[in-house]
């Protein structure tokens, strides 16, 4: 198995859009999971092997980064840039946290002065961003309307739409969608993803969601927005040219149902068929339904699903085999199948209406 099989595995969406960022089909990724470990060295492998350009910030410095076999064309293009300033060995100064060098880097790009450059990899850590690009001068495109964004906005009366937009404008994010995030930031403080949830309830699209919604990277105005379907369709047919076995890897698993049962709790499920299973497991169907019935709940919904992959470190126990019981919008019981261990969430008065669900999604 390839890295980029691999990778398409655990994160078809990420996969989907670097690939359209190689096609030019969009402008940026932004790396929006954490890596450790091997994880973290198959990805930069999976970069350098696909020459590809990317930025790094994270407690420990700033750093724009580029595999080796592209260094000396990059370091004539850097000495192109107005901001470029001669240092030895072509390398930029670097700043630290203690400097405040996030806010340094910004200032710096904007005043066309130099900017913090590494000519190797770095490392991650699980509070990082990393925004990846085809080449050096769309990776320096994207940060220079970010820089705009930083700088200029904290002197506008509406500093944040100001931002937003710069920001949609610079990822390839639909207009539409653009302007509804502005809209509805400071009234979702935060949880502006609940807007598309919303939407696929409120439009009964609860069992049938279009998969391309799954490949973009922004957060949708609605569950009917076309150009949102048009660009996750677009996405899908860059990866299909580029590779068409990883494309068949995306494929099968953007028809994955979702486990949502709040937005920071949310899981792609390989549903099983229990009478198929042939390793013993400790909780079965039966067992489950005597859970159910000690718990007093009327689940809508049972299935047997695993759970592979997760976006973050601290969601790990989330992994495993589980017996799933959904009331729509009310409950979700989780029952480990293999160790017993069980899970209840009902609703509460934060609850939104997307929670507690299962997602299906149609190719």
């Amino acid at each position: 198995m390839t890295i980029l099989e691999d990778f398409a595995h655990k994160y078809p969406a990420f996969v989907t859009q670097l690939v359209a960022v190689i096609r030019g089909r969009k402008p940026v990724v932004r790396v929006e999971f954490e890596l450790h470990g091997d994880d973290y060295a198959s990805f930069i492998d999976l970069l350098t092997t696909l020459k590809l350009v990317w930025f790094e910030h994270s407690p420990t410095p700033v750093r724009i980064c580029y595999p080796t076999s592209i260094q000396k064309s990059v370091e004539i293009k850097v000495k192109n840039f107005p901001w470029y300033a001669e240092t030895e060995n072509y390398r930029f100064l670097r700043s630290y946290a203690n400097l405040n060098e996030y806010d340094k880097f910004w200032k710096s790009l904007i005043d066309g002065k130099m900017i913090p450059l590494e000519l190797e990899g770095g490392e991650l850590d699980s509070s990082f961003e990393t925004i990846i690009a085809k080449d050096f001068e769309g990776l320096m495109n994207f940060l220079t309307q970010y820089a705009i964004a930083k700088t200029h906005y904290p002197q506008m009366q509406q500093s944040m739409e100001f931002f937003d937009r710069i920001l949609g404008t610079a990822f390839g994010y639909p207009e539409c969608c653009t302007e509804r995030f502005t809209k509805e930031r400071e009234k979702r403080k935060g949880k502006e993803d609940y807007l598309f949830y919303e939407s696929i309830i409120e439009k009964g699209f609860e069992k049938s969601v279009p998969a391309e919604f799954k490949m973009v990277a922004h957060v949708l105005c609605s569950v009917l927005c076309q150009p949102s379907i048009n660009l996750g369709r677009e996405y899908l047919d860059a990866l299909k040219e580029y590779d068409p076995r990883v494309y068949e890897i995306v494929a099968k698993e953007l028809t994955k149902p979702a486990l949502f049962i709040d937005l920071w709790h949310q899981f792609p499920i390989t549903e099983l068929d229990y009478e198929s299973i042939n390793s013993p497991m400790k909780i079965g169907k039966d067992d489950f339904l005597n859970v159910i019935e000690k718990e007093l709940i009327e689940p809508k919904e049972v299935t047997l699903g695993r759970i592979e992959n997760v976006p973050f470190q601290y969601l790990a126990d989330f992994v495993g085999v589980w017996w799933i019981g959904v009331d729509p919008g009310v409950t979700v019981l989780l029952c480990n199948a293999e160790t017993g261990k069980t899970r209840l969430y009902r609703k509460h008065n934060e609850s939104n209406i997307a929670d507690l669900r299962i997602y299906r999604y149609k190719s």
